[in-house]
């Protein structure tokens, strides 16, 4: 495994996948069986499937959307980001809140544990609070609402 390669994926994931739509950013950087472990809920078993939905929810409801990587780190077997997606939430509901015009920025934390060929196998996430403070996402939200 190329620690290098592997954050070159991950950061695909940002910038071709959530920054462009283009999904097969995701499928390059996961593994077949990689599992989300994120916090508002149950862990995701499919995360290529649940990552394609949260890109598809981003970019619907923020139609302006754009990405930022702060930091991209990797050592042994992790890769970590520090991301700021922001836009104006004119699209459609995000996290279950209905379009507000009002500019939205989502500071986020990832870690990402690889296997042994360099892909995603499980990832935590911390979505910034501010923006659960001020009803951006509800606590507890899904992407399905």
């Amino acid at each position: 495994m190329d620690i290098q390669q592997a954050k070159a994926r991950v950061g695909r994931v940002f910038d071709d996948g959530f920054g462009r739509g283009d999904l097969s950013a995701v499928d390059a950087a996961l593994a077949p069986t990689a599992v989300d472990r994120h916090a508002f809920g149950p862990d995701e078993p499919d995360m290529a499937a649940h990552l394609k939905g949260a890109i598809a929810m981003f970019r619907s409801a923020m139609p302006d959307l754009e990405v930022t990587i702060g930091d991209l780190f990797g050592e042994g077997d992790r890769v970590a980001a520090r991301v700021e997606m922001r836009g104006t939430h004119t699209g459609s509901p995000l996290f279950g809140v209905p379009a507000s015009g009002q500019s939205v920025s989502i500071e986020q934390f990832h870690v990402i544990e690889l296997d042994d060929e360099g892909r995603g196998a499980r990832h935590w996430a911390n979505v910034g609070a501010d923006a659960v403070a001020l009803g951006h996402i509800r606590r507890n939200a899904t992407m399905d609402e």
